[in-house]
């Protein structure tokens, strides 16, 4: 598996945080793991086309989670070259569907591409999934009444992808001894964004799931990602990441490997 953080930011229109959007690598597929704005840009930025693209996951239905879906189902249907070559397969919550039905209907049936070229799977928590080799699991997070967390498994490796969430003990069980959690870290310690994690939470998290190594991201501007892997760190003691758009995390037989962590034991 290898992970791209193609944006690490939040709502705030920012240049260099794109909104929340990850590339990943796994079992031969390319998988994108939310589409906040941006996200195309970093991804066409870095080389990949979206023809590339096997899968998109929406963790839940908020506009800084699923801005440029919108572009995507639009070119799916009138995009000729990209429609011939694209076979991408949708995944969320079925709370995602009247939305798209809605969006659909507002733009005069614009962003409906057909089943041959986007296939919709819609997911319950505790739903599973199989994408060639890559097993998926959800979970219900503690946000939004249709959010899910995510866990995929390929090779061996396995990765959490929190979304947006609060935590429970659920989740904990359900990031346990993953080689990599996602957790996105809205507002300090001192003050916690409802609906999220703040950073001792993650590390909280991160410490009784037992997992590998730990990526913090979701960053606002009050927050300073140096300082939260900081404040995580005092709860788990292995490598903690704070992301930026671009970073790149390999999850391999020896660890997760990146660049020099924020935090490592």
């Amino acid at each position: 598996m290898r992970l791209t953080v193609l944006g690490s930011g939040t709502c705030e229109l920012r240049a260099e945080r794109s909104g929340p959007a990850y590339w990943l690598r796994a079992g031969g597929l390319g998988i994108l793991m939310d589409l906040g704005q941006g996200a195309w840009r970093r991804l066409l930025d870095g080389g990949r086309r979206a023809a590339e693209v096997d899968a998109v996951i929406i963790s839940h239905p908020h506009p800084d989670h699923m801005a440029d879906l919108i572009p995507l189902l639009f070119a799916l249907e009138y995009d000729p070259e990209l429609a011939a070559q694209a076979r991408i397969t949708l995944l969320a919550h079925q709370g995602l569907e009247p939305l798209l039905s809605a969006l659909n209907q507002a733009w005069g049936d614009w962003l409906n591409p057909p089943p041959e070229v986007l296939t919709r799977r819609w997911l319950e928590p505790g739903g599973r999934a199989r994408l060639g080799a890559v097993e998926i699991t959800t979970a219900p997070a503690v946000h939004h009444p249709h959010s899910l967390a995510w866990r995929l498994e390929a090779g061996g490796r396995s990765l959490v992808y929190l979304g947006d969430s609060e935590a429970s003990e659920g989740l904990t069980r359900f990031a346990q001894g993953a080689d990599l959690l996602i957790c996105h870290c809205a507002g300090t310690d001192q003050k916690p964004k409802p609906g999220h994690l703040h950073p001792a939470a993650c590390g909280r998290l991160a410490a009784q799931a037992q997992v590998g190594a730990l990526l913090l991201s979701h960053f606002y501007r009050v927050v300073d990602p140096r300082q939260a892997a900081a404040s995580a760190s005092g709860y788990f003691s292995g490598k903690i990441w704070a992301a930026h758009d671009g970073l790149q995390v390999a999850l391999t037989a020896d660890g997760v490997i990146g660049p020099p962590a924020a935090c490592t034991d």
